[in-house]
């Protein structure tokens, strides 16, 4: 097949030129933001705050992860990137990084990669670029280094430091001491980085490169032990089947029992979205006089008799030793949503009162409470085309996905 040349890609890039910059955002803005991707790469809205457990025990099993990451040399993309734009800073740097992670992602789809972040608005740029959703997972995971007091610096500031890298030199031209720049040594570059086909499949050098940063992660809490996903990484194999899999139970370590109160955390949640879902059915039905099916309700009654069993082992406060108190009002949901399991109840009205304080917590978007505002929202909502609710997953997928192609490497 013959390959696309690098003048191509360039007359493409002059045809369409973006018409958009990048903001940075604040910190706050960033968590924010990170949380609604969260939400809404979980096919769900967490209506109830849930997503509060998955985030904890994800952060700690798997520290730097996200659901928006896809392929592991990504890892490695963003920061050659960023090494190949040395010299540039401002709006220049911003615009010139957009445009090759555009391009990126065009000679990725070109050679029929999956998993390409950019592919489905290719030629057009992504709106989460690659530097976007790694910029985290590099300081994470000790590629990108942290600024003097501890904190991950911007892509603004890195862009700065490799410019003092790059000319930082004496009256001979020689490179001049003290002058870090923001990533630490990097696996060397494949000669068709530049232009010609390219994979995300990881060379043995970068596999080993990533395995050795990943390797060393601590999991959250003082006693700093080993994550789950170092020792995972440790092994050099392929991903267990499933998270909760005799052999990823086997690898855990200490820990293993937090590994077990998540799988039970998980399955109450399921349940727990359930019963919102049919809460809300159930509200359509009876105070809004509409007409709905029962699909939610009937969901409800299949998740309860498949996850129920597990979730009703959580004890709340050790899963609360594991990863921080949680929300009075979502803890206030996990006991008494533990309770109605318990109990074999199969009506969930009697836990009305305790998630509508739950949601209350989205102000004007809540669509439980029995008001002219919750009526509202709830004309927003469509029972048939809802997804139906299911357990936590922890971004195992995402965790899966980085220990193959590290196992994959070539």
């Amino acid at each position: 097949m013959r390959q696309p040349t690098r003048s191509s890609y360039a007359r493409r890039a002059a045809q369409l030129e973006p018409a958009l910059g990048w903001t940075y955002l604040s910190r706050e803005a960033l968590a924010r933001a990170k949380a609604q991707m969260d939400e809404e790469s979980m096919g769900v809205r967490d209506e109830i705050g849930f997503l509060t457990i998955h985030q904890r025990y994800a952060d700690h099993f798997f520290p730097g992860t996200s659901v928006l990451h896809t392929r592991a040399r990504y890892a490695i993309f963003v920061p050659w990137l960023f090494e190949d734009l040395a010299g540039l800073t401002g709006p220049a740097a911003d615009r010139a990084l957009r445009e090759r992670e555009r391009v990126l992602a065009g000679r990725l789809r070109e050679v029929g990669e999956s998993q390409v972040i950019g592919g489905r608005v290719f030629p057009k740029p992504s709106s989460q670029p690659p530097s976007t959703v790694y910029w985290n997972a590099l300081a994470v995971w000790g590629i990108l280094r942290p600024r003097l007091d501890g904190r991950t610096i911007s892509r603004a500031h890195a862009h700065r430091m490799l410019r003092s890298v790059s000319t930082a030199t004496d009256d001979d031209g020689q490179p001049l001491l003290g002058f870090d720049p923001p990533f630490v040594p990097l696996p060397e570059r494949p000669d068709n980085w530049r232009d010609g086909s390219i994979t995300l499949r990881l060379a043995t050098t970068e596999a080993k490169f990533l395995r050795e940063h990943l390797a060393q992660l601590r999991g959250s809490g003082g006693n700093r032990e080993l994550s789950l996903l170092a020792r995972l990484v440790r092994t050099e194999a392929a991903s267990p089947t499933g998270m909760w899999d005799d052999e990823t139970r086997a690898i855990a370590g200490p820990d293993r029992t937090p590994l077990a109160r998540a799988q039970q955390a998980a399955n109450l949640a399921g349940v727990g979205r359930a019963i919102y879902d049919a809460l809300l059915e159930h509200i359509v039905e009876a105070n809004d006089k509409r007409e709905v099916t029962t699909r939610h309700r009937d969901h409800l009654a299949s998740t309860a008799a498949e996850y129920g069993a597990v979730a009703a082992k959580l004890n709340v406060d050790a899963l609360e030793a594991d990863i921080g108190g949680l929300p009075t009002k979502l803890r206030d949901v996990v006991t008494a949503t533990k309770e109605w399991i318990v109990s074999k109840s199969t009506d969930p009205r009697p836990l009305f009162g305790v998630y509508a304080a739950a949601e209350a917590r989205k102000g004007p978007r809540a669509r439980l409470p029995l008001t002219p505002n919750g009526r509202a929202r709830r004309l927003e909502w469509s029972n048939d085309e809802h997804g139906l609710a299911g357990p936590l997953h922890y971004r195992w997928e995402q965790v899966s996905t980085l220990l193959n192609d590290l196992a994959n490497a070539e």
